[in-house]
């Protein structure tokens, strides 16, 4: 409780806006390291900081969250995995993408408060949004992705999805994108929902920006 005090009462405004976007940006990698790779669960789950950042604090913010991600992701499978793939850090594009999203929203958060209802369909809208902008991104991405590096294990699941269109003779590009439809769809609804409840409790504990 004191230090929540002191975090509203003492520090100034960019230095708590930073160590915000600094926190969001470690329980992002630290929920995919539990659910994707301690648990294997088939979805990345690795934006549910960054839209919860964007609600919270903002546009800039939720940006700087979703591409430090990204570039930080790009090292760890260069020095930790090994693999030097410049393709890994386009995946940014999605990123930058679900913020854009998420903001449209998010910047009349008054209006999430007229009714259960309402921020029901707002939500719904967002994960829409997103999972239909990250589908067809990430397909293309994927695309270019498959023609000239190997898509690596950690993209398994789409993969065997694309595979599966392939194997039905659907051009490369047309199964890219639809078979991100699954897993994105439902990385989508998840991680709005809860990066929603995220913001929500900072909103209690932490006050309103």
């Amino acid at each position: 409780m004191k230090l929540i005090l002191w975090y509203n009462n003492l520090m100034p405004s960019f230095l708590r806006t930073g160590l915000l976007c600094l926190l969001a940006l470690i329980m992002n990698f630290l929920t995919v390291f539990i659910f994707y790779d301690a648990l294997h669960l088939p979805l990345f789950l690795d934006t549910i900081f960054t839209v919860a950042a964007t609600f919270y604090l903002g546009l800039l913010p939720g940006l700087f969250v979703s591409l430090a991600y990204n570039f930080l992701n790009s090292l760890i499978w260069f020095f930790h995995n090994g693999v030097l793939d410049p393709f890994i850090f386009l995946y940014s594009i999605c990123g930058i993408l679900i913020v854009f999203s998420t903001w449209i929203f998010a910047r009349n958060k008054d209006e999430f408060k007229i009714s259960f209802s309402i921020t029901l369909l707002y939500l719904l809208l967002i994960a829409l949004l997103s999972s239909f902008l990250t589908v067809i991104s990430s397909g293309i991405i994927d695309y270019f992705h498959m023609r000239y590096v190997n898509i690596p294990d950690m993209m398994s699941p789409i993969k065997k999805f694309t595979e599966s269109f392939l194997h039905q003779r659907f051009p490369l590009l047309a199964a890219c994108i639809l078979g991100q439809i699954p897993v994105s769809f439902t990385d989508r609804m998840v991680t709005t929902f809860a990066g929603f409840g995220v913001y929500k409790l900072c909103e209690k504990y932490l006050g309103r920006r």
